[in-house]
């Protein structure tokens, strides 16, 4: 029961923020938590966690947890960034473009700055083909919309 509450009030909280209907907003917040349990290691920062050789098991564990926390928050921003790469980015079979590539070039396009984990979740909701390439995925997007937008 609490657990449904829990989800409830997650739900209106994203739909007073993004004026979405109550069933759009469910359906938004699934798909990021989805996302989110087929790629376990995908948090804010990408794939991973930031220069790993240089941190304790510990450190490495905690600042992967944050990283989850924070991307598990963005869903307005994953929307948003998915909604975009849809209307912009035609999406094609072979993944050859950095995820950190194409950030920067929606950021140019739009003025948001996005991070590196929440562009991946975007383009993984929106439907990409994909490669890992820690901390980065390379996806299937045209490299023709990718100049038009530079």
């Amino acid at each position: 029961m609490t657990r449904d509450r829990r989800r409830k009030a997650e739900i209106h909280a994203h739909q007073a923020t993004t004026g979405a209907a109550y069933l759009v907003a469910r359906r938004q917040i699934a798909a990021l938590a989805e996302v989110m349990q087929q790629h376990p290691r995908l948090n804010s920062f990408g794939i991973g966690v930031f220069n790993p050789l240089r941190k304790t098991a510990e450190q490495r564990r905690t600042e992967f947890a944050v990283g989850r926390e924070e991307l598990a928050g963005g869903v307005v921003m994953v929307m948003e960034t998915a909604a975009w790469l849809r209307e912009n980015i035609t999406p094609i079979k072979t993944p050859t473009v950095s995820s950190y590539t194409v950030k920067h070039v929606m950021q140019r396009a739009t003025g948001r700055y996005v991070t590196n984990g929440v562009f991946i979740a975007a383009a993984l909701v929106a439907g990409y083909t994909f490669k890992y390439e820690q901390p980065n995925v390379l996806f299937g997007m045209s490299a023709r919309d990718l100049k038009r937008m530079n």
